[in-house]
């Protein structure tokens, strides 16, 4: 594969330029957290923030994008051109999204084809950006009859989808196209959400509280949230509202030995160690994101046992860890998942998630759940949660489990945010609100011969 970041790190690029990197990188395989961080680099710090609206709106609205795209172009770019490709997609989604003027948008967009060290792209892309100029008005309806190039979303997930919920899921594709409204999760060890509230107040920052859980706060606008009051002191830390429901669902109790399974980047970690006086371990499989937990630990001046574990192994690392008697009084099992739940804040999960990964992510869930369960005291409970809207990974998965083990208790969440299933609670992802999830609750029997 092309060497997609140009010549070096250093060397400065244009937010169009670094945005037609990005999304050719996605295009052949990469995530937007592999690709964003070294293009940023190289970008004003003023231009940082156009840079990431081109990057994340052109994948948002790739599968459109990517259809005008094939309408306007007469012949297809070549396997070494793709980032030509990547730029028309980016040309397109500021004339197309953000209505940009298309004189300046065209223009400085052609110029990216001499950054690129691709002048001879010029004409094209000029040629059919111009024209979408002239002819979008008979474009752009036929792109309303297939649910893929108007929601702009892959056809097996629109179908697993509507397959799902029937009424929902023009609801659910409609959120994904939405940005996620930024929340953040008080930490109530340092300051009530009531008094945080009036400090923000106090600082012209308009906001209000969240829904469902007890120490949600969305701003009505995006910030840098460093320069949030108390931020540096742990006062706050941003976190989704439904993400925040895995601490108050599970309600860890002071003195319990509890597991937080599958832990990076660490914001549930967080959030159940400011819920009571707990000996946490955090564990995950993935090294370089356990730094993250250690980082957020840190800045909110709290502390956990921190390990790699991949939690498909057959290790008993945790037998002896909470004492005399092996095993946890509560587990926090968030398990590597579709992410279907997320798309509106990871909106390159549309373009590099396939249909045959479900089947393997429900095999690998339901490993981990195995394996946790051993590692569960009787008597303790199970929280099961993904960032997933797609039954398999979640209500089926759970029923599978309580059908066969006999000492596993489904516990009835009943409340007043998502919707219930056959088993657990679905929450979908929903337009300045939460983001979807699911969260199932199993108590484990302390007669195991039940």
């Amino acid at each position: 594969m092309q060497n997609l970041y140009g010549r070096g790190k250093a060397s400065a690029i244009t937010p169009r330029h670094a945005a037609t990197l990005a999304v050719a990188a996605v295009m052949s395989g990469q995530s937007l957290n592999q690709a964003i961080p070294s293009l940023e680099d190289r970008i004003e710090d003023s231009e940082r923030g156009f840079f990431r609206d081109l990057t994340l709106g052109s994948c948002r609205w790739y599968f459109r994008l990517n259809a005008l795209t094939k309408m306007l172009l007469k012949n297809p770019f070549p396997e070494e051109d793709q980032d030509l490709h990547a730029l028309m997609i980016v040309g397109l989604y500021q004339l197309v999204i953000q209505g940009k003027a298309p004189h300046a948008a065209v223009h400085a967009t052609v110029d990216v084809c001499e950054e690129m060290g691709k002048g001879y792209a010029k004409p094209v892309i000029n040629a059919c950006l111009r024209r979408y100029g002239r002819e979008y008005e008979g474009l752009l309806p036929p792109l309303e009859d297939n649910p893929v190039t108007a929601t702009s979303h892959p056809k097996w997930l629109v179908k697993m989808l509507t397959k799902a919920w029937p009424e929902q899921w023009p609801q659910i594709l409609e959120a994904n196209n939405e940005r996620g409204p930024l929340c953040l999760r008080v930490n109530q060890r340092h300051v009530s959400r009531d008094e945080y509230l009036g400090r923000l107040q106090e600082a012209g920052i308009e906001a209000t509280a969240g829904e469902h859980s007890r120490s949600a706060i969305y701003l009505e606008a995006s910030c840098d949230v460093t320069t949030l009051p108390g931020f540096a002191d742990g006062d706050v830390s941003v976190q989704d509202e439904a993400a925040q429901l895995a601490a108050q669902i599970l309600a860890p109790a002071d003195g319990e030995c509890v597991l937080d399974a599958c832990a990076a980047p660490g914001g549930k970690s967080a959030h159940l160690l400011e819920s009571a006086e707990i000996r946490l371990m955090a564990v995950d499989a993935d090294e370089a994101r356990l730094e993250r937990v250690h980082e957020n630990l840190e800045r909110l001046r709290l502390s956990a046992d921190i390990a790699r574990v991949d939690m498909c192994s057959d290790e008993s690392w945790w037998e002896d860890y909470c004492g005399d008697e092996p095993g946890f009084d509560a587990i926090l099992l968030d398990v590597p998942c579709s992410a279907t739940g997320v798309i509106r804040r990871h909106p390159d999960i549309r373009m590099l998630r396939r249909r045959e990964d479900i089947a393997q992510l429900v095999a690998v869930q339901a490993d981990i759940l195995e394996r946790a369960w051993q590692m569960l005291k009787p008597g303790g409970r199970l929280l099961y949660a993904t960032c997933s809207v797609l039954p398999q990974e979640n209500s089926e998965q759970i029923v599978r489990f309580v059908d066969v083990h006999p000492d596993a208790t489904l516990v009835t969440l009943d409340n007043d945010w998502g919707i219930a299933c056959n088993a657990g609670r679905q929450l979908f992802p929903t337009p300045r609100g939460h983001d979807g999830f699911y969260y199932a609750l199993l108590h484990k029997t302390a007669d195991n011969n039940c």
